[in-house]
Protein backbone atom coordinates (compact mmCIF):
# COMPACT_ATOMS: atom_id res chain seq x y z
CA UNK A 1 0.00 0.00 0.00
CA UNK A 2 2.51 2.36 0.74
CA UNK A 3 4.07 1.47 -2.54
CA UNK A 4 1.10 2.35 -4.65
CA UNK A 5 0.52 5.78 -2.49
CA UNK A 6 4.08 6.63 -3.61
CA UNK A 7 2.57 6.59 -7.26
CA UNK A 8 1.57 10.07 -8.17
CA UNK A 9 -1.71 8.95 -10.59
CA UNK A 10 -3.44 11.64 -9.44
CA UNK A 11 -0.70 14.74 -10.27
CA UNK A 12 -0.64 12.84 -14.21
CA UNK A 13 -4.23 14.26 -14.68
CA UNK A 14 -4.55 17.22 -12.05
CA UNK A 15 -3.30 20.99 -12.18
CA UNK A 16 -2.35 20.86 -8.91
CA UNK A 17 1.39 22.11 -8.68
CA UNK A 18 4.09 18.81 -7.41
CA UNK A 19 5.20 20.29 -3.94
CA UNK A 20 8.57 21.51 -4.22
CA UNK A 21 8.08 22.99 -7.28
CA UNK A 22 6.60 26.39 -8.49
CA UNK A 23 4.14 26.31 -11.16
CA UNK A 24 5.03 28.72 -13.81
CA UNK A 25 1.63 30.22 -15.28
CA UNK A 26 1.25 30.15 -19.24
CA UNK A 27 1.91 33.63 -20.81
CA UNK A 28 -0.56 35.91 -21.89
CA UNK A 29 -1.84 35.57 -26.00
CA UNK A 30 -1.94 38.84 -27.89
CA UNK A 31 -4.77 39.90 -29.61
CA UNK A 32 -4.05 38.31 -32.90
CA UNK A 33 -6.00 41.07 -34.58
CA UNK A 34 -7.23 38.12 -37.11
CA UNK A 35 -7.36 34.25 -37.25
CA UNK A 36 -9.60 32.57 -35.35
CA UNK A 37 -10.96 36.16 -34.37
CA UNK A 38 -12.75 36.33 -37.51
CA UNK A 39 -14.70 33.17 -36.51
CA UNK A 40 -15.80 34.70 -33.50
CA UNK A 41 -16.84 38.10 -35.26
CA UNK A 42 -18.95 35.86 -37.77
CA UNK A 43 -20.08 33.92 -34.70
CA UNK A 44 -21.01 37.36 -33.16
CA UNK A 45 -22.49 38.87 -35.95
CA UNK A 46 -24.82 35.60 -35.99
CA UNK A 47 -26.44 36.35 -32.93
CA UNK A 48 -26.25 39.85 -33.02
CA UNK A 49 -28.61 39.04 -36.28
CA UNK A 50 -30.73 36.65 -34.41
CA UNK A 51 -31.43 38.34 -31.09
CA UNK A 52 -31.21 41.54 -31.81
CA UNK A 53 -32.98 41.65 -34.76
CA UNK A 54 -36.02 39.69 -33.02
CA UNK A 55 -35.89 42.39 -31.19
CA UNK A 56 -35.22 45.38 -33.39
CA UNK A 57 -38.47 43.91 -35.65
CA UNK A 58 -40.78 43.93 -32.83
CA UNK A 59 -42.89 46.01 -33.74
CA UNK A 60 -43.61 43.95 -36.66
CA UNK A 61 -45.94 41.95 -34.39
CA UNK A 62 -47.44 44.68 -32.42
CA UNK A 63 -50.42 45.14 -34.69
CA UNK A 64 -51.33 41.38 -34.36
CA UNK A 65 -50.95 41.82 -30.43
CA UNK A 66 -53.65 44.87 -30.22
CA UNK A 67 -56.30 43.16 -31.93
CA UNK A 68 -55.37 40.00 -29.95
CA UNK A 69 -55.23 41.48 -26.45
CA UNK A 70 -57.06 44.74 -27.09
CA UNK A 71 -55.13 46.59 -24.93
CA UNK A 72 -53.82 50.11 -25.37
CA UNK A 73 -51.29 50.99 -27.31
CA UNK A 74 -48.39 51.98 -24.66
CA UNK A 75 -49.24 48.60 -22.81
CA UNK A 76 -48.66 45.99 -25.54
CA UNK A 77 -45.29 48.71 -25.94
CA UNK A 78 -44.26 47.34 -22.78
CA UNK A 79 -43.46 43.76 -24.13
CA UNK A 80 -40.68 44.04 -26.07
CA UNK A 81 -39.84 46.79 -24.30
CA UNK A 82 -39.20 45.25 -20.84
CA UNK A 83 -37.78 42.38 -23.16
CA UNK A 84 -35.16 44.60 -24.71
CA UNK A 85 -34.24 46.07 -21.54
CA UNK A 86 -33.52 43.47 -19.70
CA UNK A 87 -30.81 42.69 -22.07
CA UNK A 88 -29.33 46.13 -20.63
CA UNK A 89 -30.32 45.08 -17.38
CA UNK A 90 -28.69 41.55 -17.09
CA UNK A 91 -25.57 42.84 -18.62
CA UNK A 92 -23.13 43.01 -15.19
CA UNK A 93 -24.65 39.26 -14.47
CA UNK A 94 -23.95 37.94 -18.09
CA UNK A 95 -20.26 40.08 -18.16
CA UNK A 96 -19.60 37.83 -14.46
CA UNK A 97 -20.96 34.80 -15.92
CA UNK A 98 -18.96 34.89 -18.85
CA UNK A 99 -15.30 35.56 -16.83
CA UNK A 100 -16.26 32.69 -14.70
CA UNK A 101 -17.68 30.42 -17.08
CA UNK A 102 -16.56 31.29 -20.24
CA UNK A 103 -18.44 33.07 -23.54
CA UNK A 104 -19.20 29.79 -25.21
CA UNK A 105 -21.33 28.32 -22.01
CA UNK A 106 -23.38 31.66 -21.22
CA UNK A 107 -24.39 31.69 -24.74
CA UNK A 108 -25.21 29.20 -25.83
CA UNK A 109 -26.95 28.72 -22.10
CA UNK A 110 -29.04 31.90 -23.41
CA UNK A 111 -30.10 30.42 -26.70
CA UNK A 112 -31.64 27.92 -25.38
CA UNK A 113 -33.69 30.07 -22.85
CA UNK A 114 -34.71 32.25 -26.05
CA UNK A 115 -35.76 29.02 -27.40
CA UNK A 116 -37.96 27.88 -24.74
CA UNK A 117 -39.41 31.59 -23.78
CA UNK A 118 -40.25 31.96 -27.36
CA UNK A 119 -41.93 28.54 -27.93
CA UNK A 120 -44.10 29.48 -24.56
CA UNK A 121 -44.89 32.85 -26.04
CA UNK A 122 -47.09 31.40 -28.74
CA UNK A 123 -49.01 29.43 -26.46
CA UNK A 124 -49.87 32.86 -24.08
CA UNK A 125 -53.49 32.84 -23.25
CA UNK A 126 -53.01 36.37 -21.99
CA UNK A 127 -51.08 39.55 -21.74
CA UNK A 128 -49.89 39.08 -18.36
CA UNK A 129 -48.30 35.68 -19.55
CA UNK A 130 -46.92 37.20 -22.43
CA UNK A 131 -45.11 39.67 -20.13
CA UNK A 132 -43.28 36.58 -18.39
CA UNK A 133 -42.34 34.51 -21.35
CA UNK A 134 -41.58 36.75 -24.10
CA UNK A 135 -40.90 39.91 -21.46
CA UNK A 136 -38.64 38.57 -18.83
CA UNK A 137 -37.39 35.14 -20.17
CA UNK A 138 -36.63 35.86 -23.54
CA UNK A 139 -34.85 39.31 -22.43
CA UNK A 140 -32.47 37.42 -19.85
CA UNK A 141 -32.00 34.44 -22.57
CA UNK A 142 -31.19 37.50 -24.94
CA UNK A 143 -28.72 38.97 -22.62
CA UNK A 144 -26.75 35.71 -21.92
CA UNK A 145 -26.30 35.37 -25.60
CA UNK A 146 -25.82 38.81 -26.87
CA UNK A 147 -23.16 40.05 -23.88
CA UNK A 148 -20.33 37.30 -24.60
CA UNK A 149 -19.65 38.12 -28.30
CA UNK A 150 -18.76 41.92 -27.66
CA UNK A 151 -16.34 41.04 -24.94
CA UNK A 152 -14.89 38.30 -27.15
CA UNK A 153 -14.36 40.66 -29.75
CA UNK A 154 -12.78 42.77 -27.49
CA UNK A 155 -10.23 39.97 -26.52
CA UNK A 156 -9.27 39.06 -30.12
CA UNK A 157 -8.86 42.61 -32.11
CA UNK A 158 -6.97 45.64 -31.23
CA UNK A 159 -6.22 47.78 -34.35
CA UNK A 160 -8.95 45.93 -35.66
CA UNK A 161 -11.49 46.48 -33.05
CA UNK A 162 -13.25 49.10 -34.29
CA UNK A 163 -13.73 47.11 -37.91
CA UNK A 164 -14.43 43.68 -36.27
CA UNK A 165 -16.96 45.76 -33.87
CA UNK A 166 -18.94 46.90 -36.81
CA UNK A 167 -18.73 43.78 -38.10
CA UNK A 168 -20.83 42.74 -35.18
CA UNK A 169 -22.63 45.18 -34.33
CA UNK A 170 -24.64 45.40 -38.18
CA UNK A 171 -25.51 42.37 -37.49
CA UNK A 172 -28.50 44.18 -35.78
CA UNK A 173 -29.43 45.99 -38.31
CA UNK A 174 -28.77 43.23 -40.74
CA UNK A 175 -31.56 41.35 -38.55
CA UNK A 176 -33.87 43.86 -38.62
CA UNK A 177 -33.80 44.46 -42.24
CA UNK A 178 -34.06 40.40 -42.85
CA UNK A 179 -36.37 39.91 -39.93
CA UNK A 180 -38.64 42.50 -40.49
CA UNK A 181 -39.73 41.16 -44.22
CA UNK A 182 -39.75 37.27 -42.57
CA UNK A 183 -41.77 37.88 -39.75
CA UNK A 184 -44.60 39.90 -41.89
CA UNK A 185 -44.63 36.65 -44.75
CA UNK A 186 -45.21 34.42 -41.62
CA UNK A 187 -47.74 36.60 -39.54
CA UNK A 188 -49.33 37.17 -43.04
CA UNK A 189 -49.42 33.49 -43.74
CA UNK A 190 -49.62 31.47 -40.41
CA UNK A 191 -50.47 34.10 -37.97
CA UNK A 192 -47.83 35.14 -35.08
CA UNK A 193 -48.28 32.63 -32.94
CA UNK A 194 -46.86 30.02 -35.96
CA UNK A 195 -44.69 32.81 -36.65
CA UNK A 196 -42.69 32.05 -33.34
CA UNK A 197 -42.64 29.09 -33.15
CA UNK A 198 -41.33 28.34 -36.60
CA UNK A 199 -38.47 31.59 -35.65
CA UNK A 200 -37.62 29.47 -32.79
CA UNK A 201 -36.34 26.44 -34.79
CA UNK A 202 -34.50 29.11 -36.64
CA UNK A 203 -32.60 30.48 -33.30
CA UNK A 204 -30.93 27.02 -33.06
CA UNK A 205 -28.34 28.27 -35.56
CA UNK A 206 -27.35 30.46 -32.29
CA UNK A 207 -26.66 27.49 -30.37
CA UNK A 208 -24.15 25.65 -33.02
CA UNK A 209 -22.87 29.66 -33.51
CA UNK A 210 -21.65 29.83 -30.12
CA UNK A 211 -19.12 27.08 -29.72
CA UNK A 212 -17.02 29.28 -31.66
CA UNK A 213 -16.30 31.19 -28.78
CA UNK A 214 -12.96 29.55 -27.95
CA UNK A 215 -11.28 31.99 -25.34
CA UNK A 216 -8.02 33.49 -26.13
CA UNK A 217 -6.53 32.66 -22.51
CA UNK A 218 -8.69 30.08 -21.03
CA UNK A 219 -8.49 30.62 -17.13
CA UNK A 220 -5.57 29.94 -15.17
CA UNK A 221 -3.35 31.61 -17.94
CA UNK A 222 -0.72 33.93 -16.40
CA UNK A 223 -3.27 35.19 -13.68
CA UNK A 224 -2.82 31.79 -11.18
CA UNK A 225 -1.52 33.85 -7.98
CA UNK A 226 -1.54 30.91 -5.22
CA UNK A 227 2.02 29.76 -5.75
CA UNK A 228 3.25 33.43 -6.53
CA UNK A 229 4.54 35.36 -2.44
CA UNK A 230 3.49 38.51 -4.12
CA UNK A 231 0.68 39.58 -1.15
CA UNK A 232 3.85 41.19 0.63
CA UNK A 233 4.07 43.50 -2.05
CA UNK A 234 0.57 43.76 -3.38
CA UNK A 235 0.27 45.04 0.14
CA UNK A 236 2.88 48.41 -0.06
CA UNK A 237 0.99 49.14 -3.62
CA UNK A 238 -0.49 52.07 -2.14
CA UNK A 239 -2.35 53.35 -5.45
CA UNK A 240 -3.96 49.85 -6.02
CA UNK A 241 -6.66 49.03 -4.64
CA UNK A 242 -6.46 45.44 -4.81
CA UNK A 243 -10.13 43.74 -5.22
CA UNK A 244 -11.06 40.33 -4.01
CA UNK A 245 -9.60 37.81 -6.37
CA UNK A 246 -12.23 34.99 -7.05
CA UNK A 247 -11.46 32.09 -8.24
CA UNK A 248 -12.21 32.95 -12.04
CA UNK A 249 -12.83 37.08 -11.88
CA UNK A 250 -12.87 40.44 -10.16
CA UNK A 251 -14.86 42.58 -8.82
CA UNK A 252 -14.61 46.01 -9.55
CA UNK A 253 -16.25 47.93 -7.05
CA UNK A 254 -14.32 51.04 -7.57
CA UNK A 255 -15.56 51.52 -11.11
CA UNK A 256 -18.06 53.73 -9.93
CA UNK A 257 -15.53 56.06 -8.48
CA UNK A 258 -13.98 56.56 -11.82
CA UNK A 259 -16.02 60.25 -12.66
CA UNK A 260 -14.53 59.40 -16.90
CA UNK A 261 -16.90 56.08 -16.53
CA UNK A 262 -19.92 58.17 -15.07
CA UNK A 263 -19.98 60.83 -17.49
CA UNK A 264 -19.79 58.05 -20.23
CA UNK A 265 -22.48 56.26 -18.83
CA UNK A 266 -24.82 59.02 -17.82
CA UNK A 267 -24.33 60.51 -21.10
CA UNK A 268 -25.12 57.15 -22.87
CA UNK A 269 -28.35 56.77 -20.88
CA UNK A 270 -29.59 59.78 -22.06
CA UNK A 271 -28.43 58.77 -25.99
CA UNK A 272 -29.97 55.66 -25.64
CA UNK A 273 -33.73 56.62 -23.92
CA UNK A 274 -35.62 57.14 -27.91
CA UNK A 275 -33.01 54.20 -29.32
CA UNK A 276 -35.78 51.79 -29.48
CA UNK A 277 -38.66 53.92 -30.74
CA UNK A 278 -37.98 53.95 -34.18
CA UNK A 279 -38.01 50.06 -34.33
CA UNK A 280 -40.88 49.48 -32.03
CA UNK A 281 -43.44 52.21 -33.37
CA UNK A 282 -42.27 53.41 -36.78
CA UNK A 283 -44.16 51.09 -38.71
CA UNK A 284 -47.57 51.67 -36.91
CA UNK A 285 -46.63 55.93 -37.53
CA UNK A 286 -46.84 55.12 -41.13
CA UNK A 287 -49.53 53.04 -41.19
CA UNK A 288 -51.34 56.37 -39.50
CA UNK A 289 -50.64 58.30 -41.51
CA UNK A 290 -51.98 56.67 -44.72
CA UNK A 291 -49.51 54.61 -45.50
CA UNK A 292 -49.82 51.16 -46.34
CA UNK A 293 -48.25 48.20 -44.18
CA UNK A 294 -45.77 46.74 -47.53
CA UNK A 295 -44.70 50.49 -47.90
CA UNK A 296 -44.31 50.96 -44.19
CA UNK A 297 -41.95 47.72 -44.17
CA UNK A 298 -39.73 49.40 -46.56
CA UNK A 299 -39.08 52.27 -44.61
CA UNK A 300 -37.87 49.32 -41.70
CA UNK A 301 -35.95 48.00 -44.75
CA UNK A 302 -34.04 50.99 -45.60
CA UNK A 303 -33.59 51.96 -41.95
CA UNK A 304 -31.93 48.26 -41.48
CA UNK A 305 -29.81 48.12 -44.60
CA UNK A 306 -28.46 51.90 -44.03
CA UNK A 307 -27.67 50.86 -40.37
CA UNK A 308 -25.45 47.54 -41.64
CA UNK A 309 -23.55 49.46 -44.14
CA UNK A 310 -23.07 52.77 -41.57
CA UNK A 311 -21.75 50.75 -38.89
CA UNK A 312 -19.46 48.38 -40.97
CA UNK A 313 -18.11 51.53 -42.62
CA UNK A 314 -17.69 53.62 -39.53
CA UNK A 315 -16.38 50.55 -37.71
CA UNK A 316 -13.19 50.74 -40.96
CA UNK A 317 -13.05 54.46 -40.29
CA UNK A 318 -12.49 54.64 -36.62
CA UNK A 319 -9.86 51.95 -37.00
CA UNK A 320 -7.67 54.90 -37.70
CA UNK A 321 -5.09 56.74 -35.25
CA UNK A 322 -5.73 59.79 -36.81
CA UNK A 323 -9.47 59.66 -35.85
CA UNK A 324 -10.78 60.55 -32.74
CA UNK A 325 -13.03 57.69 -32.01
CA UNK A 326 -14.93 60.15 -28.81
CA UNK A 327 -15.54 62.80 -31.25
CA UNK A 328 -17.32 60.43 -33.76
CA UNK A 329 -19.22 59.36 -31.17
CA UNK A 330 -20.39 62.91 -30.23
CA UNK A 331 -21.56 63.84 -33.38
CA UNK A 332 -23.30 60.50 -34.43
CA UNK A 333 -25.25 61.25 -31.35
CA UNK A 334 -25.93 64.96 -32.22
CA UNK A 335 -27.24 63.55 -35.32
CA UNK A 336 -29.81 61.67 -34.12
CA UNK A 337 -30.96 64.23 -32.00
CA UNK A 338 -31.56 66.76 -34.57
CA UNK A 339 -33.84 64.21 -36.67
CA UNK A 340 -35.69 63.42 -33.69
CA UNK A 341 -36.27 67.02 -33.05
CA UNK A 342 -37.20 67.42 -36.86
CA UNK A 343 -39.11 63.95 -37.00
CA UNK A 344 -42.88 65.48 -37.09
CA UNK A 345 -41.41 67.48 -40.93
CA UNK A 346 -41.74 63.59 -41.74
CA UNK A 347 -45.21 63.25 -42.25
CA UNK A 348 -45.05 61.52 -46.18
CA UNK A 349 -43.74 58.17 -47.27
CA UNK A 350 -40.92 59.45 -49.49
CA UNK A 351 -39.83 61.61 -46.07
CA UNK A 352 -40.21 58.74 -43.85
CA UNK A 353 -38.05 56.75 -46.07
CA UNK A 354 -35.22 59.37 -46.04
CA UNK A 355 -35.61 59.74 -42.26
CA UNK A 356 -34.97 55.82 -42.17
CA UNK A 357 -32.06 56.36 -44.40
CA UNK A 358 -30.66 59.19 -42.46
CA UNK A 359 -31.40 57.72 -38.85
CA UNK A 360 -29.35 54.65 -39.95
CA UNK A 361 -26.41 56.74 -40.96
CA UNK A 362 -26.19 59.05 -37.72
CA UNK A 363 -26.77 55.93 -34.97
CA UNK A 364 -24.09 53.98 -36.84
CA UNK A 365 -21.50 55.79 -34.93
CA UNK A 366 -22.43 55.85 -31.28
CA UNK A 367 -23.93 52.51 -31.79
CA UNK A 368 -20.56 50.86 -33.07
CA UNK A 369 -18.43 52.59 -30.98
CA UNK A 370 -19.95 52.14 -27.39
CA UNK A 371 -18.30 48.43 -26.73
CA UNK A 372 -14.77 50.34 -28.52
CA UNK A 373 -14.99 53.18 -26.36
CA UNK A 374 -15.85 51.18 -23.36
CA UNK A 375 -12.63 49.15 -23.99
CA UNK A 376 -10.49 52.38 -24.71
CA UNK A 377 -11.87 54.15 -21.34
CA UNK A 378 -11.81 51.36 -19.33
CA UNK A 379 -9.09 49.00 -20.25
CA UNK A 380 -9.18 45.45 -21.15
CA UNK A 381 -9.29 44.38 -17.09
CA UNK A 382 -12.11 46.20 -16.12
CA UNK A 383 -14.16 45.83 -19.59
CA UNK A 384 -16.62 42.85 -18.78
CA UNK A 385 -18.02 44.62 -15.70
CA UNK A 386 -18.32 47.79 -17.46
CA UNK A 387 -19.72 46.61 -20.27
CA UNK A 388 -22.23 44.83 -17.93
CA UNK A 389 -22.45 48.08 -15.93
CA UNK A 390 -22.76 50.03 -19.27
CA UNK A 391 -25.62 48.18 -20.85
CA UNK A 392 -27.26 48.35 -17.38
CA UNK A 393 -27.46 52.26 -17.84
CA UNK A 394 -28.60 51.48 -20.87
CA UNK A 395 -31.65 49.54 -21.02
CA UNK A 396 -33.30 53.46 -20.01
CA UNK A 397 -34.21 52.69 -23.64
CA UNK A 398 -36.78 50.08 -22.78
CA UNK A 399 -38.95 53.11 -21.39
CA UNK A 400 -38.56 54.64 -25.12
CA UNK A 401 -41.25 52.70 -27.20
CA UNK A 402 -44.05 52.77 -23.85
CA UNK A 403 -43.04 56.90 -23.50
CA UNK A 404 -43.99 57.06 -27.48
CA UNK A 405 -46.91 55.07 -27.03
CA UNK A 406 -48.45 56.71 -24.49
CA UNK A 407 -47.88 59.82 -26.28
CA UNK A 408 -49.65 58.59 -29.14
CA UNK A 409 -52.71 57.41 -26.62
CA UNK A 410 -52.66 61.41 -25.42
CA UNK A 411 -52.27 63.24 -28.75
CA UNK A 412 -52.96 60.94 -31.40
CA UNK A 413 -49.50 61.04 -32.91
CA UNK A 414 -45.57 59.63 -31.49
CA UNK A 415 -44.48 62.99 -32.96
CA UNK A 416 -44.08 64.36 -28.97
CA UNK A 417 -42.03 60.86 -28.07
CA UNK A 418 -39.58 61.46 -31.09
CA UNK A 419 -39.24 65.37 -30.02
CA UNK A 420 -38.20 63.95 -26.52
CA UNK A 421 -35.90 61.70 -27.33
CA UNK A 422 -34.19 64.23 -29.62
CA UNK A 423 -33.86 66.83 -26.77
CA UNK A 424 -32.55 64.04 -24.55
CA UNK A 425 -30.16 63.35 -27.47
CA UNK A 426 -28.72 66.72 -27.32
CA UNK A 427 -28.09 66.65 -23.52
CA UNK A 428 -25.90 63.69 -23.77
CA UNK A 429 -24.00 65.63 -26.14
CA UNK A 430 -23.02 67.97 -24.21
CA UNK A 431 -22.28 65.46 -21.24
CA UNK A 432 -19.91 63.86 -23.90
CA UNK A 433 -17.91 66.83 -24.36
CA UNK A 434 -16.89 66.93 -20.85
CA UNK A 435 -15.02 63.56 -21.09
CA UNK A 436 -11.84 64.86 -22.69
CA UNK A 437 -11.43 67.58 -19.93
CA UNK A 438 -12.19 64.93 -17.05
CA UNK A 439 -9.98 62.52 -18.25
CA UNK A 440 -6.67 64.93 -18.61
CA UNK A 441 -8.00 66.14 -14.80
CA UNK A 442 -8.80 63.12 -13.26
CA UNK A 443 -6.33 61.10 -10.59
CA UNK A 444 -7.30 57.82 -10.43
CA UNK A 445 -7.10 57.01 -6.59
CA UNK A 446 -8.35 53.10 -7.14
CA UNK A 447 -7.58 50.63 -9.42
CA UNK A 448 -8.93 47.18 -10.28
CA UNK A 449 -5.52 44.74 -10.47
CA UNK A 450 -5.11 41.32 -11.87
CA UNK A 451 -1.59 40.42 -13.09
CA UNK A 452 -0.06 44.00 -13.43
CA UNK A 453 1.93 45.96 -10.67
CA UNK A 454 2.66 49.89 -10.75
CA UNK A 455 6.11 51.38 -9.33
CA UNK A 456 5.17 54.25 -6.72
CA UNK A 457 8.64 56.43 -8.33
CA UNK A 458 8.07 56.03 -11.64
CA UNK A 459 4.49 55.26 -11.89
CA UNK A 460 5.32 52.66 -14.43
CA UNK A 461 2.60 49.68 -14.97
CA UNK A 462 4.89 46.64 -15.74
CA UNK A 463 2.82 42.95 -16.32
CA UNK A 464 4.09 39.52 -14.82
CA UNK A 465 4.47 38.04 -17.92
CA UNK A 466 6.59 35.50 -15.81
CA UNK A 467 7.28 34.52 -12.59
CA UNK A 468 10.82 34.99 -13.57
CA UNK A 469 9.90 39.29 -13.68
CA UNK A 470 8.78 38.84 -9.74
CA UNK A 471 11.98 39.67 -8.88
CA UNK A 472 12.94 42.29 -10.45
CA UNK A 473 9.30 43.78 -9.33
CA UNK A 474 10.27 43.21 -5.56
CA UNK A 475 13.96 44.91 -6.75
CA UNK A 476 12.40 48.03 -8.23
CA UNK A 477 9.54 48.60 -5.63
CA UNK A 478 12.52 47.94 -2.70
CA UNK A 479 14.46 51.02 -4.28
CA UNK A 480 11.30 52.80 -4.85
CA UNK A 481 10.61 52.42 -1.23
CA UNK A 482 14.07 52.64 0.28
CA UNK A 483 14.53 56.45 -1.72
CA UNK A 484 11.27 57.54 0.51
CA UNK A 485 13.30 56.52 3.93
CA UNK A 486 11.36 53.21 4.22
CA UNK A 487 14.09 50.70 5.48
CA UNK A 488 15.01 47.34 4.57
CA UNK A 489 13.70 45.86 7.94
CA UNK A 490 10.37 47.88 7.24
CA UNK A 491 9.78 46.22 3.75
CA UNK A 492 10.77 42.94 5.30
CA UNK A 493 7.83 43.44 7.81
Amino acid sequence: MHFFSRIPFRRIHSDEPVPGQVRRPAPVKEPPDGGWGWVVVLSAFIFNVLVLGFHNSFGVYLISLLETYEEADSTIAWVGSISYGLIMMFGPLSGKLTVKYGAREVSIIGSIIIIISIVCSSFTPSLGVLFLTHGFLTGLGSSFAFTPGMIMVSQYFTTKRSFATGIVMSGGAAGALIQTRLHQFLIAALGWRESLRVFAAVMVLCIIAGFAYIPLNPRGTNKDFNNIPIQRVMNKLRDFTCQTLKQYYVVDLGLWKDRVFVIWVLANGFAKFGFFIPFVHLLKHATQLSISASKAGNIMLVLGLSSMISRIVFGKICDSERINRLYINQGSVFLVGLLYLFFPLFYSYGSLIAFGLLLGFADAGNYILLPVLTFDLMGAERMPVAWGFMLTVNSISSFGPPFAGWMNDLTGTYNLGFVVAGVLDVVATFILAMIPFVKRSAVQSHKSIMNVTICESTREIRQWDDINNFAEVTTTFQNSELDEGTSDKEFEE
